[in-house]
Parts: C-alpha cells; structure tokens; sequence
C-alpha cells in the first residue's frame, strides 16, 4: 500500500507488478487483510483474481529462468590503476583498488575477444564495458579492444554495444572519432554544478576539474548525435541539493540520460575503504544521509524535466522502474554480475563484480584460462531463495540489493544492506506516486534503449509474462489501473 495523495491509495501487486489506483477507505480496510472488504469490494477482488489479475507471475518466471537470462554478455575491462582525480568517495581507492598495478596490455586483448566468442548468450549481443582508473589513460588498448570487437563482429555476426566510464578530463587524440564511429554510450561521472563537482572530485592536486570536463562534454556532442552521453552523478551531501544539481547539468543540454546513485562515504572520515571489508569489522563506509530526503524532492520535479528542445530522456534507474511495472518485467537480480557481467583486469584475473577486483577470494577464473566454475552460485540465486529478501515487496524489482554493497554491511553478498534496503523501498515508492500522476503520454513513451544502457550493472529482467488478456478487467468500481 502506497500513499497516492489526498484522494487516493495505490495498490502494488508484487506478484506481477501490477498497479492500481483505489480510494482512502478501500486502503484502510485493505490494511487489515481481505476480510475487512466490504460485500461488493470482495466480490470484485475476487473477479479480478479469477480474471489473472491478481497473480505470481513473478515468482513462476524467477524460479524458471536460468543465469543466462534477461541480460546480454557485459565484459567490464579494468584498462588501468591509474586516475588523475582524488574523488572524496571512490570505492576504488583512487583507481587500483589498493591491489591492482599497472595497465592492461596487448596480450589480454586477445584473451577477452576469445573469452567473448565462447561465452557469448542467446542474444549475440556483446557489451564491452571500459572502465578503470581513468580509461581514458589507456585509450591504446580501448582503440585495439573496438578493432577486435569489428573484426569478431564481421567473421560472427556478434553486435557490440560500447560504453565508457570517464570522467573525460582527457581527451586523446582520436578518441571522439572512435566514439562516433561506434556509437559510444558516454558516462560520465560529474556531480552538478561546479562547485558541488569540485567539491566531490578534485584532481589530485586538490584544483576543480568541472570547466574541463564540461568543455571535454561540449566536444563529444558535437562530433555525433550518435553518441549517447549520461551525467553519472553521485550524492554525498553539500551545500546545492540535488534537484538543483540535476537542473543544472540538465540546463547544458548535452546529457541524453542521467545516472543518480547514493554517495557510500566512509563512517569516519579518516576510514581507510577497504573493498574486502567484512560486517565484523565495523562499518567502513556509510550512505550519505542527504540522499533519501533529496530523492523525494527530485522525483517530485522530475517530470518538469522532459521539455521540448531538451535532449533530457530520463534518469535511468527511474525510467526503468517505471518499465518494469507499465510493461510486466520482473528482475532476476540486482546486476548482471557472476551471470553474464565479469571483469577482466591487468593481473589477468577474472572477478564477478567491479568493485571486487584484485581480491582473490572472489576471483572466478583467468584471462587465459577462462572461468573456473568456482564461486558462480552464489551470483546466481534466486531471489525468493536469498534469507531475508523473499517476503520484500520490492524483490522482483530491486532483487537484492548491490552484492558487494551487501558484503560490505553485512558479510554475506545476499544479505542486503539495511541502507540499501531503504534507499529500494523509497526509490519504487517515490516511482510508483510519480507513475500514478502522469498522463498516458509518459507511460507510452518509448523505453526499448534502456536495454543498450547498462541501468544498475545490467539487471538481468524478463518479462514476467502475466496474463495480457486481464488487462481489459482490471478497472472496477473499486479497483482501476494506473
């Protein structure tokens, strides 16, 4: 149960994420169970259950699928330790992970392109993920991976999809042409206006790196509208709140999308982060507490955003949500990692999850070897059988939470955090209310290129297949679909 306003409730069937509208008194009765309804509400939830409408699909098409399902092979490629920015929060330590030395070279090339051949899905699409460090560092071996990545596509027919996370301070010579001529999607990290973005990323000599990187913005978008360019943002609090911050990236007119994740700061600013930490330890790293009342605030506005003459197309944790639950999509897991997303880095190893790289606890395989077997399992439950999320209404939606988030809070990668628990119930709730407000026009709007975006690391999702022919029963007296 939802709080829709004044006038009405709203009602989330987790079974199959349906959602309908119903008044305040329907609400309360519903509160204490189905036999508070009234004579006539009964009779017409019981129509509606006979009708399909009230249904598990979700739960039917969870235990079904299997890890390959609902997400295409992602490689994320670790291209180097190195980074010029000193952000405040990097998980990464500044770029090598406290583990990882050096660069990617030539000879693991041909590795991830052999990798690709032989683990590639059902669907033959391939994404290639360039992260770091600072990638942009490296642009040699992006350039040799793109070429590789052409020529498998010709001799097989395998689609790649490219994708970039930068923070795009440098540009080489070359590297624009390179994302026009592959139809790069660009994410980069920058944090709101210049004085929130400099605050949160200096360059390690402590100067603010906003002006460059927003004339570096100017240059890709200039070279092709074939370039797809998100504002990765992060929040951690400061003295502009984050509708404002939003508003004014959105006001350059350069970013197709938006990426808005909560900051993860350390307890005590003095922690040194440690990516390995386990829940004994004491919290290491704690969720910035300016989020949550900002998120509210920003959904609120969010549909102010999709102007005429704006490139704006929506932030993509919000639009995907809302094409979970117009479309009948049921997530398998929070991310794509251990099923089809692995991350190969310049120690040659094979990891799970990015932000897991160089610990060998959680290393899966090798760039020559391939994947050992070991370690998958525990990426690949599913979600009604993870101990505390099977009775969560949101679990066919968020599905379980960051893994390594959950390793760091509790010790155990399906265990969620308590944080990141709130931060998934306020996020589909804040959804939901926005969903229930907007005209038809939005629901109709056309979200088929989130599946090439990469929204949370690649949430494996299928359509939960619930039954098409109900959706002409589902408005009652009592009962009507949002």
């Amino acid at each position: 149960m939802i709080d829709g306003g004044e006038q009405e409730d709203l009602l989330f069937l987790s079974g199959n994420n349906r959602l309908l509208r119903i008044s305040k008194d329907l609400g309360r009765r519903l509160q204490g169970g189905l036999c508070c309804l009234t004579v006539e509400e009964a009779e017409e939830w019981n129509e509606l259950a006979a009708a399909g409408v009230v249904s598990t699909e979700n739960e039917m098409r969870s235990r079904s699928a299997t890890f390959m399902d609902g997400a295409n092979l992602a490689i994320n490629i670790n291209l180097t330790a190195f980074c010029n920015l000193g952000c405040t929060y990097c998980f990464a330590e500044g770029g090598d992970y406290g583990r990882i030395k050096g660069k990617l070279e030539s000879n693991t090339v041909a590795d991830i392109i052999a990798f690709i051949e032989a683990n590639v899905t059902r669907s033959r699409t391939v994404r290639l993920e360039f992260f770091g460090g600072e990638p942009l560092l490296n642009f040699a071996r992006i350039r040799e991976l793109c070429e590789g990545a052409e020529q498998l596509q010709y001799r097989t027919g395998i689609r790649f999809i490219c994708r970039i996370s930068t923070n795009l301070t440098v540009l080489p010579a070359g590297v624009v042409e390179l994302f026009a001529r592959h139809r790069f999607i660009v994410s980069v990290s920058t944090d709101g206006d210049a004085a929130t973005h400099d605050q949160n990323r200096p360059t390690k000599g402590g100067r603010g790196s906003w002006a460059r990187i927003i004339d570096n913005c100017h240059k890709v978008r200039a070279a092709s509208d074939d370039i797809t360019l998100v504002a990765r943002m992060t929040v951690v609090g400061g003295r502009t709140a984050l509708p404002d911050n939003v508003r004014a990236l959105w006001k350059l007119n350069l970013f197709d999308y938006f990426q808005i994740y909560p900051g993860v700061v350390p307890a005590a600013r003095s922690a040194v982060l440690d990516v390995g930490a386990k829940a004994e330890d004491g919290p290491a790293k704690t969720m910035s507490n300016a989020f949550l009342t900002q998120l509210v605030d920003l959904v609120r506005a969010y549909p102010s955003l999709f102007q005429v003459g704006n490139r704006f197309k929506g932030v993509l944790e919000y639009e995907r949500i809302a094409d979970m639950i117009l479309e009948g999509k049921t997530a398998l897991s929070f991310c794509s990692g251990g099923r089809n997303y692995f991350t190969f880095s310049p120690d040659h190893s094979i990891m799970p999850c990015h932000r897991l790289v160089g610990d060998p606890s959680f290393q899966v395989g090798t760039s020559s070897a391939g994947l050992s077997g070991k370690g998958l399992a525990s990426w690949r439950l599913p979600i009604d059988e993870y101990p505390v999320c099977s009775q969560c209404w949101v679990r066919y939606i968020c599905a379980g939470g960051c893994k390594q988030e959950n390793f760091q809070a509790t010790g155990d990668l399906n265990v969620p955090s308590p944080e990141g628990c709130a931060y998934q119930m306020q996020l589909v709730e804040n959804i939901v209310t926005m969903l229930s407000r907007q005209p038809p026009g939005y629901h109709e709007r056309d979200r088929a290129p989130l599946d090439d975006l990469f929204v949370s690391c690649g949430r494996p999702m299928v359509l939960n297949l619930r039954a098409q022919g109900a959706e002409a029963t589902v408005s009652t007296h009592h009962f009507h679909r949002v």
